[in-house]
């Protein structure tokens, strides 16, 4: 899926979901690449780095995290 950017009028998106990926092509022809992880996978690296999850949250304001959350927000501690 492509989309630009509104107002910018210099950067072109393509998301690939199925690689976690974001590509950013600007006009001038740069490009960049981003990734992102999945909750279940910052679930698995927390799990196997020995700190422990105290909560979960949809939003940097302690929301509940939903389908419609747009983030991840993980509080962890030492164990």
């Amino acid at each position: 899926m492509n989309s630009r950017q509104p107002g910018s009028g210099a950067t072109t998106l393509t998301y690939d979901v199925s690689d976690n990926r974001v590509d950013v092509v600007m006009d001038d022809g740069a490009r960049s690449s981003l990734w992102w992880a999945t909750k279940n996978e910052w679930l698995g690296l927390i799990d196997v780095s020995g700190i422990e999850l105290e909560a979960l949250y949809g939003d940097f304001e302690r929301g509940p995290l939903t389908s419609e959350s747009r983030e991840y927000v993980f509080v962890t501690r030492r164990a």
